[in-house]
């Protein structure tokens, strides 16, 4: 196959098609979660859920995320990256859909057929980029990372907008975002045609495959992306519910996320070329975890700036989650072990991003408060530094 990064360090024009896609099946991967949490209010209202449960809704797709990721690697290369990518977006939008429908069960069965969906391109993207764009990866991860987080930022921005418009509520606010996962899968569809497969032995390099369960940066990769996950996801879930408890209306509460996400895009775009440039990421990895400290701390004990302390979040999370991504190509060899650091480090991470908006919950149903479920997101925030400065080191697995 011939390397799609020319010497110029931008796709050859027969493999710009394939850029595009990256791109736009990496705006489809946050968007439909991120809309939720400022509607959450209202679908508590309407279906009766306490706190508890509407912590479950929340952390539904994450647990999906965890349960997958193992799986996504082997699927992706017994079928194909492309394939798989392709019926991840199928999977999207459908769900998208079904959960929008007023009837029982359609928003727990269909948020589960989305998440699955997102769950496999979560773990498949990042190989499909080491793979063909080699020179070119920390860009494009820049550029699919900006636009997870953009469209996540609408998607949080616009939802309680649109949940006003006339016959819409919140079924439409939700169910709008299958749109740009139909126009993404249009634009993927070329790709059904190519089956490729990672590399089919466990040998590469003249040296012996070294699984990332069974090395340190492995774990300090994977427990980099749990704390920084636990983080933003608790954040978007339960951002506006705190905002009304300090008196913040829900439409700038939907706002003040939109900023949190322009924020994370400006740094995910900033990010990526700052990755190519160091010699390491310990400094990257550190900042960002302290960005998260900050803002997390700074809603505890001056709720009155949450839009700095969000602002900050969003520079935090933004450099987090390029540098996550990043480290799944810079601390592997080749994309045969990328995709299984990615597999690892998105069920690990998932399984921990997916207790956070839980134990929000669930701390605020105990204590009538946001202090309790504050400080677990400080805590959080420390160990993201801790973790990613180690896993910032210049290394690779093997």
């Amino acid at each position: 196959m011939q390397n799609p990064d020319s010497s110029t360090g931008f796709p050859d024009v027969g493999r710009s098609g394939l850029y595009f896609g990256i791109v736009l099946i990496g705006a489809n991967l946050r968007a439909p979660i991120t809309g939720l949490g400022p509607v959450l209010p209202a679908i508590q209202h309407d279906l009766g859920f306490n706190d508890t449960t509407a912590g479950l809704l929340n952390s539904l797709p994450l647990l999906i995320f965890a349960l997958l990721s193992p799986v996504a690697p082997i699927v992706g290369r017994r079928h194909g990256l492309e394939r798989i990518l392709g019926m991840a977006l199928l999977g999207i939008a459908l769900g998208t859909v079904i959960r929008s429908i007023a009837m029982p069960g359609a928003l727990w069965f269909g948020t589960i057929v989305l998440s699955s969906g997102i769950a496999f391109a979560n773990v498949l993207l990042p190989g499909l980029v080491k793979r063909d764009f080699p020179t070119h990866a920390a860009g494009l991860v820049g550029l699919y990372a900006a636009a997870m987080a953009g469209m996540a930022g609408l998607s949080a921005g616009l939802a309680e907008p649109v949940a006003h418009m006339s016959g819409l509520g919140w079924q439409g606010a939700i169910g709008i975002w299958a749109l740009p996962a139909l126009v993404a899968l249009f634009v993927w569809m070329p790709q059904f045609r190519v089956r490729q497969h990672y590399v089919s032995s466990a040998i590469t390099g003249g040296s012996a495959f070294v699984s990332p369960w069974r090395h340190p940066v492995g774990w300090q990769v994977s427990l980099f992306f749990a704390f920084h996950s636990l983080v933003f996801y608790s954040l978007v879930d339960w951002f506006a519910s705190y905002a009304a408890s300090r008196g913040i209306s829900l439409s700038s509460a939907g706002f003040m996320l939109l900023v949190f996400q322009v924020v994370a895009v400006a740094t995910n775009l900033g990010s990526a070329p700052v990755i190519r440039r160091l010699s390491d990421q310990k400094l990257l990895g550190f900042s960002c975890g302290l960005l998260l400290l900050i803002g997390t701390g700074g809603l505890a004990f001056m709720p009155d700036l949450s839009l700095l302390w969000l602002t900050c979040a969003g520079f935090g999370a933004g450099i987090a989650m390029v540098t996550s991504l990043s480290l799944f190509g810079l601390r592997t060899r080749d994309h045969h072990q990328a995709a299984a650091l990615s597999g690892m480090a998105q069920f690990i991470g998932y399984s921990g991003a997916a207790t956070g908006p839980l134990l929000v919950g669930l701390l605020h149903d105990a204590t009538g408060g946001w202090i309790a479920p504050l400080w677990l997101l400080m805590g959080s925030s420390i160990l993201a530094a801790v973790f990613a400065t180690l896993a910032g080191r210049s290394r690779t697995i093997g």
